[in-house]
């Protein structure tokens, strides 16, 4: 697969939405992020601009390999498996899902369950961006 510039400006954009939000919550324990309003609202936003990065980049690659439509974002991350662009769908389909629950059902997103995804599972989002950038090379 070819290098694609808006791929590779998105994987930047992703890669800067993952290290920012680590920095600002960097040693931030639950009970200070459940309190924290503004906080959870920018892992919220953070964490779902991330997702829409991921379709993006997941649409785009299958609309270059003439490999679409699909219907749905989590059909995206599963062509992507298909095409041979990434290993797994997981853990992607589940970031994915979580950026659905926050778009879609944003007044019940569990801080317990966004807390868990900022502290342990943001790397899964850069191993993605690394899945992608090799497929490009």
């Amino acid at each position: 697969m070819n290098r694609n510039g808006v791929i590779q400006r998105k994987l930047a954009l992703l890669d800067d939405h993952v290290w920012k939000l680590k920095h600002h919550t960097r040693g931030l324990s639950f009970e200070a992020f459940e309190s924290d309003w503004p906080a959870r609202l920018m892992a919220e936003r953070a964490v779902q601009v991330a997702g829409e990065i991921m379709i993006d980049i997941a649409e785009r690659i299958i609309a270059l390999e003439g490999a679409g439509p699909v219907a749905t974002a989590a059909e995206a991350i599963e062509k992507l498996q298909t095409l041979g662009v990434i290993a797994s769908v997981e853990p992607y389909r589940s970031i994915v899902r979580l950026r659905n629950l926050i778009v879609h059902e944003y007044e019940t997103v569990d801080p317990k369950l966004l807390y868990s995804v900022i502290t342990t599972r943001l790397d899964d989002v850069l191993r993605f961006r690394d899945e992608i950038d090799r497929a490009l090379s």
